[in-house]
């Protein structure tokens, strides 16, 4: 009987230990890793082109979809998300968005980006990220009145990171 307690005993000790031990580094996605990057917009001031020019009271809004985005206060750049299902994705830029306030009306441009997209592998515990090569970008179609953008250049063709603007806005 003191044989299989012994027994009993080394044998819940190794499973223990190799429970223990069996979890390696690559099971738990670090904060820093990179994940899928947004898309970085900047806003330039169209006669100067170079001076920064944030938009007033912008609004962005998915083509389909209710909710505008949570921008808070814009001071010279944005993050969007491009999609990661298909290859192209829309948005309306609203300025003067603001609905309580009569004597400005809104301006409205739709903004069509295309891109490729590409997997890449990060780890196994963070799985694959989405980078957006190729970026291409359709001039604005004016919503309710002339257009507000008045021209985008394409500073970076491939969304791999966030480090720097993608695109300009100039208006």
């Amino acid at each position: 009987m003191r044989v299989y307690k012994y027994l009993l005993f080394i044998l819940i000790g190794t499973f223990v230990l190799y429970s223990n031990l069996s979890c390696e580094r690559d099971d738990i996605c670090a904060k820093g890793t990179p994940t899928t990057p947004f898309l970085i917009v900047k806003f330039i001031d169209f006669d100067t082109g170079t001076e920064v020019k944030p938009p007033s009271e912008l609004q962005i809004k998915a083509i389909g979809v209710d909710t505008p985005f949570a921008l808070g206060t814009v001071t010279d750049s944005i993050l969007i998300p491009l999609r990661n299902d298909v290859s192209i994705t829309d948005y309306e830029f609203t300025i003067d968005s603001d609905t309580t306030n009569d004597t400005v009306t809104s301006n409205t441009d739709i903004v069509s980006i295309q891109y490729t997209t590409v997997e890449k592998y990060v780890s196994s515990a963070c799985g694959f990220k989405i980078n957006y090569e190729g970026l291409t970008i359709s001039s604005p179609e004016a919503g309710n009145d002339d257009s507000w953008i008045k021209n985008i250049t394409i500073q970076r063709e491939n969304v791999t990171d966030e480090t720097a603007a993608h695109v300009f806005i100039f208006h």
